[in-house]
């Protein structure tokens, strides 16, 4: 498929960069993405974030009055959705770059009973077949051609289209940092951006908002700082730092705890022709 770049997806990948003009190793490097998602399964048991339920219920209203019966999910990380999406629907896929992605989600849905396909692939490379409801959420981070992304989802999907994430920032406190003059790389676009993205490839979406919730659990304040510390293009003093994170966050049972309200969205359409 030829690649197209549009104004709109200029600036989508404009945005992509860090304030100094850098990306992140991750973006540029299929290596660091699966080393990144290697050392993730090792040091922990994946669990289920908790955000998940309200995208899942909302998803699945929306396949629902679709008459969906095949699934293919694009950049599935540890199953969020995944393993609701095996139980609910007669076929379901995933594309995923990190091969230890997929051996964890194949095993799991093995010993759950369940039945799930796998394909080793960036998507945009991905040879997949025809699926009646192509999905994706949050797994736009590293994405540089978001036109080439859309409109293969376009073509493969039957019935329809769904593609989300979670209204940036991703923590409440990465804006009150910046004010203070403190330069951060994170997340800085959302569906709208990619809304445009699909206009200017003259397919019209919708975008639908899902409210929601979402609950960090910290042992020790040293956790939180380097929870912030990820997010900084330079040092910052942790004194400093703390000033800022602190109204954010209360002390209860030996924790820290950041709990906001926030939105997720999605970007929706039947495939054009």
């Amino acid at each position: 498929m030829a690649v197209l770049h549009t104004s709109a997806g200029d600036r989508w990948r404009k945005n992509l960069h860090r304030p100094d003009g850098t990306l992140a190793e991750r973006v540029c490097s299929v290596q660091e993405e699966r080393a990144f998602w290697r050392d993730r399964m090792k040091s922990s048991a994946p669990q289920r974030d908790s955000y998940a339920d309200a995208v899942w219920e909302k998803l699945y209203e929306i396949a629902a009055s679709f008459s969906i019966s095949s699934v293919l999910e694009i950049g599935p990380g540890w199953g969020n959705y995944t393993f609701p999406l095996c139980r609910s629907f007669a076929q379901t896929a995933c594309v995923d770059i990190s091969p230890d992605n997929l051996r964890f989600l194949k095993e799991r849905t093995r010993q759950e009973g369940l039945s799930l396909m796998t394909f080793c692939s960036a998507w945009e490379t991905a040879e997949t077949g025809k699926w009646d409801l192509v999905f994706g959420y949050n797994c736009l981070y590293r994405l540089m051609e978001p036109e080439l992304f859309l409109q293969k989802m376009n073509d493969t999907a039957q019935k329809l289209c769904m593609i989300g994430m979670n209204r940036p920032p991703e923590f409440p406190w990465l804006p009150a940092l910046e004010e203070m003059g403190v330069k951060l790389h994170y997340t800085r676009q959302g569906c709208e951006a990619l809304a445009d993205v699909l206009s200017s490839l003259r397919i019209r979406g919708e975008l639908v908002n899902v409210p929601n919730y979402r609950v960090y659990r910290y042992p020790d304040r040293e956790a939180v700082l380097r929870r912030a510390e990820q997010f900084l293009l330079s040092p910052c003093p942790r004194e400093r730092l703390w000033e800022v994170l602190a109204p954010y966050h209360r002390r209860e049972n030996q924790q820290w705890i950041c709990e906001y309200s926030f939105e997720s969205q999605f970007l929706v359409w039947r495939p054009v022709k």
